[in-house]
């Protein structure tokens, strides 16, 4: 047998072919962690696969070329005199805050107010609370839409007065994102519509059917929509480098930490039992230990932070990648690096498709009671700014305040990176399904609950008398709640001296294909050239309408939205009900023709008459129920003080009985005085 054998059996074999093997071995082996990686999708399908593997092989040699350049860098610094930086930028790709490497600085440090940074600041996306905060549970109005351009629109306006004037504050949801602003009145003159509206936010809009959110549920709809991108849940790794370690394999091969580890690992969470836990877990796994035993985690302002510690993660002996651990931090979008001695780091020293920021932390005189931790942070160049602001120097005593500090750090480094361009794309991506999916539920519901408020009969002819026309009247409660929130008061209206007051209203009622109707009450007076149209049949379950109100005593048409005039005379001496109304061309015929729907109105009036009712006969018994129940509270207190009183007296005479009182005791003492007294005699 070959003594340098492989193979312990008497078969002759080649050592050339021996070391060729091992050496494809190790060629698999090492393959392995890029095999595990996951690589982020595009966003669109390229017929050109293969030139896209091409660029992809060109990438890859290139990110290799930029690591071993980084490594050249870094080997050249460490030839040098320390101190050496924290981190090491490679020659593009990242930017870095907060490197200072000034140790005479540290004795200034000790005599000033190192944690200066204690007020922070989570960095999370305020147009995400917006509608829950100014529109859900008020009085608001939501519209939607499918523009050829931008595609499906979430329209949401409630009217506010700021500063003795009338605004809008509007939150549009396109595609590409959502838009939140406060508009002036002004800036929309006297024709409020949703189209408008939206066409401020976003001028590539085209649409000019914006139906209403008019059922139950809609809000709701809307705001699980708008708060899809909010998490309270977060997981970060924690990778432990020694002295000296300039490579991958090097930071994922060390099987233990140190106690200046443990001890910044318990300043930042607690170590937890991961068989059972049943917080969150952050994709380790609490039943079969399969992860390892143990982890840290930590609960800040209401949201749960799971570690994936480089040391407490499976360590597999063999294994020079050790992927059971990459795997895990590979797949974290922030890590932090803690320096056991002054040894810099580069940020593309780790490979990996979602890290994106780096915290670097290093100790200084670690377990004694003057221990600090120097922090540097590194993050890609399409990750933007993110705070608390490291101060100058960037040095902290242990305590509370770093812990906030380096915890805020890290989320807000988070929420900054899903605005990088590779998160970016992939937000778009769920955005756009999420909002198409929006779209189809409310048109949906849009459909089923608001078809009869949309139904309208129609007239046709020129004459009144030989044409009957019908309008949907309870649907005048909706138009003119929009009218109220739109306008905020009754428009002006023209008198003239020898006729009837008229009220106009302009209302455009849009369907596939756009019909308008319009009608012009009959007056002799100089009115300028009010046209008088011919109605259209208009088509029940309309999918898509539009309302809008403008001032107009000319009742002419309005090219800009595409809507013609509406109006109806009233009796002398009238006062305005409401701001906004059906109107027919002529009122006598159509007050004749009782629709079907009036009669539903009617139902449902009584209906809701009987709610109301209902309601405050809940409400009454409410307020009855309280008032007993504190009578009920206030005799308990009673009853409570009566027992403790009660208990007092009996602890008392028990107390009497088990030691008699000195009255009980002063005949015996005077009996013995006087026997005492004739002894002595």
């Amino acid at each position: 047998m070959h003594e340098r054998g492989l193979f312990t059996t008497g078969i002759n074999y080649n050592a050339e072919k021996s070391e060729d093997f091992l050496n494809m071995i190790e060629r698999m082996q090492s393959n392995r962690l890029d095999d595990q990686r996951c690589e982020m999708p595009e966003r669109t399908h390229n017929p050109t696969s293969g030139h896209q593997n091409e660029q992809t092989h060109q990438k890859t040699n290139g990110s290799a070329v930029h690591n071993q350049l980084t490594r050249n860098i870094m080997n050249e610094v460490l030839t040098k005199v320390g101190p050496y930086p924290q981190i090491v930028l490679p020659s593009n790709g990242f930017w870095m805050d907060g490197v200072n490497q000034q140790h005479h600085m540290d004795d200034q440090v000790n005599n000033m107010n190192v944690n200066s940074c204690a007020r922070f600041k989570l960095e999370t996306d305020e147009t995400s609370h917006c509608y829950r905060r100014h529109f859900f549970g008020r009085e608001h109005h939501d519209f939607f839409a499918n523009d050829p351009i931008v595609g499906p629109l979430v329209l949401s306006v409630r009217t506010e007065v700021i500063s003795s004037c009338d605004h809008f504050r509007i939150i549009l949801r396109t595609r590409k994102g959502t838009i939140h602003e406060i508009v002036s009145a002004t800036a929309l003159a006297d024709r409020p519509s949703a189209s408008r509206m939206a066409k401020l936010l976003c001028e590539e809009i085209t649409t000019e059917q914006f139906s209403p959110v008019a059922f139950p549920g809609g809000s709701e709809l809307i705001v699980q929509y708008d708060e899809h991108v909010l998490t309270n849940t977060y997981k970060f790794g924690v990778i432990y480098q020694k002295g000296g370690q300039t490579t991958e394999e090097q930071l994922f091969g060390n099987p233990h930490g140190s106690p200046a580890f443990d001890e910044f690992l318990s300043m930042i969470g607690d170590s937890v039992q991961l068989n059972g836990f049943q917080k969150y877990r952050g994709g380790l796994d609490t039943a079969h230990n399969q992860t390892g035993h143990q982890s840290v985690f930590s609960e800040f302002k209401n949201r749960e932070i799971m570690f994936h510690v480089s040391t407490m993660l499976p360590y597999t002996i063999g294994d020079a990648q050790q992927l059971q651990r990459k795997r895990h931090i590979g797949n974290d979008i922030v890590a932090i690096i803690f320096q056991e001695a002054n040894t810099p780091f580069a940020p593309d020293m780790i490979a990996s498709n979602f890290l994106h920021a780096y915290v670097v932390v290093q100790p200084i005189d670690a377990l004694t009671d003057r221990v600090r931790y120097r922090v540097s942070v590194a993050a890609r160049d399409d990750v933007p700014f993110f705070g608390p602001t490291l101060p100058t120097p960037s040095i902290f005593k242990r305590g509370q305040d770093f812990r906030n500090f380096l915890l805020t750090k890290l989320i807000n480094a988070e929420n900054a990176a899903y605005k990088s361009s590779k998160f970016a794309k992939l937000a778009e991506r769920t955005r756009s399904s999420l909002l198409d999916g929006l779209h189809a539920t409310l048109r949906e519901r849009a459909e089923f609950y608001a078809t009869p408020l949309l139904e309208s009969t129609s007239s046709g002819g020129e004459s009144a008398a030989t044409t009957s026309s019908s309008s949907n009247s309870y649907g005048g409660g909706i138009l003119s709640s929009v009218k109220k929130a739109f306008i905020g008061r009754s428009r002006s209206v023209s008198q003239e001296a020898s006729h009837v007051p008229h009220r106009a209203a302009t209302i455009n009622v849009t369907s596939r294909p756009k019909k308008s109707i319009s009608s012009t009450s009959s007056s002799t007076s100089a009115r300028t050239h009010s046209p008088i149209r011919d109605e259209e049949v208009v088509k029940p379950y309309r999918k898509e309408w539009e309302i809008s109100s403008q001032e107009s005593p000319d009742n002419e048409h309005d090219s800009d939205t595409g809507m013609e005039s509406m109006s109806s005379t009233e009796m002398s001496g009238q006062t305005r009900a409401s701001s906004c109304t059906f109107c027919v061309d002529d009122f006598h015929v159509a007050a004749n023709h009782q629709s079907s729907d009036a009669k539903r109105l009617e139902t449902l009036c009584v209906d809701v008459t009987r709610l109301q009712n209902e309601k405050h006969d809940l409400l009454r018994q409410n307020v009855s129920c309280k008032t007993d129940i504190k009578k009920l509270k206030d005799r308990q207190s009673v009853l409570s003080e009566e027992l403790e009183r009660a208990n007092d007296e009996i602890s008392r005479l028990r107390r009497m009985l088990k030691k008699p009182s000195n009255s009980d005791m002063a005949p015996v003492h005077q009996h013995f005085e006087r026997s005492y007294s004739d002894v002595s005699v």
